[in-house]
């Protein structure tokens, strides 16, 4: 029989049905929270969150009924910067819903960290923050059904403690316990406060009947408070914070933190009106504002920038939570890299199975480690190649095509050497028209492979121009989509290798490379496609290619396929540890 949930202790993990629990992370005044394990048929695991109604609370029939509100409406909500919900249910008589597991802090923590460390947030990933906020709360506020009625649904709770930033630079919004859809039966009372108090707007202070622009102001109270360090409303008790609150009354930001950029200013204004008629009408008009207000700024937030403050900010604590995962399976978690490192699947650089960083720098193969030495020396070099080839080679003939042969690496990792291909077509001399387009093109794209570790936003806009000269060149889309994967931004990289497949469907490097993106948005299945595409190609790199394969085929429960994958990746390489570790994992599982 499953002991009682509420009695559970750190140290002693409990069966909880399918679900593992393994830490209790929180506790409110109608729920906690824990940190669990979901397992499966064929040794399928993975980490999530538990939110459980209190025990005592079980028999009370109101709270039970928003309990299961909560997660009806939360399970409408699929948006990425919104915290995805996985499962509702009741187990021994304990009512509970299973949820992603975010590997990060939410914005009270990040806060009181900065001034901790005397780190402070900058405006431009305070405006970053913000802006993320508003995309989520935007999707939530304009949901509808299939029949394009709304739900109408507002948080009603946006606060600190709810608005989480990942360690990989996500910002995710949690917690809509007391968010409500408009039209269900469940509706909270005009009259009945809820919410966080200081952060409430003040209609939902006064108790009125309160719609969207509620939440905008909400996220105006913390883009105040995250811009000037200071808390909003204040008081010597909650009497005296909840009268501020309803007359809007607090201390101007231009008071609170000169200096400020005007349009900041100006956002902070319109979002905090006491009257919702004058404040932004919606969340979507204030994110158009947050990001026009970075490019006027000159201000290029990113999510990679995002993650490594938060992995300086929060380093000792990231390595202690990896510690305590150390002992977990391979398949349970992938634990955030080190500021620097790139976690996952393994790749040309980062060659770890799925597990928690170590401390020591990333292991690179012997056969690239001669590469990676005579970089530098390539790169200088591959000027003065491709000057003396270009006055070489006889102009093209028009409508001529050949096959252009991909020399870029396989995943995320310093920039190989780039070699004048001898299936390349000859580049047109210059006429008295211009320069020939494709070999302005092929330049842009070696200036850009100098550039795209110091300098990558340099190297992407030389990418992009190259592309416009040269767009049916598989290589120029290769270089693009590793550059995004430098920068995290992984739609665009999954784009951009999808054009370089379609140019080139028998370049493996693509396949690979896109395998391992839709691994880390952890879409196993398409992973698994792209990795299917790269092993039937038989590059040089086979064994890893398997490897992968093997790996998220595990991810999906497929043991045999795995098995086999694993097992044909040590026939033509006996020396691959990763395989091996893996191999004996699943064999000594069976």
């Amino acid at each position: 029989m499953v002991r009682p949930v509420g009695f559970m202790t750190e140290l002693h993990p409990t069966r909880f049905g399918k679900y593992l629990l393994l830490e209790k992370l929180a506790l409110g005044g109608m729920a906690q929270l824990y940190k669990a394990k979901i397992t499966g048929v064929q040794g399928f695991e993975k980490l999530i969150a538990i939110k459980t109604i209190l025990p005592h609370l079980a028999s009370e029939k109101e709270l039970i009924t928003s309990f299961i509100d909560e997660a009806k409406l939360a399970a409408l909500l699929h948006h990425q910067n919104v915290v995805q919900i996985y499962d509702f249910g009741n187990l021994e008589d304990t009512y509970y819903i299973s949820m992603e597991y975010l590997f990060g802090k939410d914005l009270r923590h990040l806060l009181s960290k900065t001034k901790e460390r005397n780190l402070p947030l900058s405006i431009e990933y305070a405006l970053y923050i913000v802006s993320r906020v508003c995309a989520g709360l935007d999707y939530a506020h304009n949901l509808k059904d299939f029949q394009g009625t709304p739900f109408n649904i507002i948080h009603r709770d946006i606060s600190p403690q709810n608005a989480i930033v990942t360690y990989e630079g996500e910002v995710k919004i949690v917690d809509f316990g007391i968010a409500k859809a408009a039209r269900r039966s469940t509706l909270t009372q005009v009259g009945m406060i809820k919410g966080k108090i200081a952060y409430m707007s003040p209609e939902q202070a006064s108790g009125q009947n309160i719609d969207f622009r509620s939440d905008i102001f909400s996220v105006g109270i913390l883009l105040y408070e995250m811009v000037t360090g200071k808390q909003m409303f204040t008081g010597v008790d909650t009497l005296q914070i909840l009268a501020k609150v309803c007359r809007a009354e607090f201390e101007p930001p231009e008071v609170a933190q000169g200096g400020l950029p005007t349009q900041v200013y100006e956002i902070l204004h319109k979002a905090l009106k006491k009257e919702r008629e004058e404040r932004y009408q919606s969340c979507g008009e204030m994110l158009a504002d947050l990001e026009e207000c970075t490019v006027k700024l000159n201000m290029r937030p990113t999510v990679r920038g995002l993650s490594q403050f938060m992995k300086d900010l929060f380093k000792k604590e990231i390595a202690a939570e990896c510690q305590t995962m150390q002992d977990l399976p391979i398949s349970d978690v992938i634990c955030p890299p080190a500021a620097g490192k790139e976690a996952g699947i393994v790749g040309a650089v980062r060659e770890e199975p799925l597990v928690a960083p170590k401390a020591e720098a990333p292991k690179i193969p012997q056969k690239r480690t001669a590469l990676y030495a005579g970089i530098a020396i390539v790169l200088v070099a591959v000027v003065v190649v491709f000057s003396f080839w270009f006055k070489g080679r006889s102009a093209k003939p028009p409508g001529q095509e050949a096959a252009v042969k991909s020399v870029q690496p396989s995943v995320a990792e310093p920039p190989k050497e780039i070699v004048p291909d001898k299936t390349v077509p000859a580049v047109a001399k210059p006429t008295e028209k211009g320069p020939d387009p494709l070999a302005e093109a092929k330049a842009l794209q070696n200036q850009a492979a100098g550039l795209l570790e110091k300098k990558p936003q340099e190297a992407k806009s030389l990418l992009l121009k190259a592309t416009t000269l040269d767009p049916a060149n598989p290589q120029v889309h290769f270089q693009l989509g590793l550059l995004y994967m430098k920068l995290k931004d992984y739609p665009k990289a999954i784009e951009s290798y999808q054009k370089a497949a379609d140019l080139d469907p028998k370049l493996p490097d693509t396949f690979f490379n896109l395998g391992y993106l839709y691994a880390i948005r952890k879409d196993y299945l398409k992973a698994e496609e792209m990795y299917d595409r790269a092993v039937k190609l038989a590059p040089s790199y086979l064994d890893e290619a398997l490897f992968n394969l093997g790996m998220v085929q595990e991810r999906q429960g497929k043991r045999k396929e795995s098995v086999e994958n694993l097992e044909r990746a040590l026939s033509i390489n006996p020396s691959n540890e990763m395989a091996k570790k893996l191999l004996l994992k699943l064999k000594g599982k069976s």
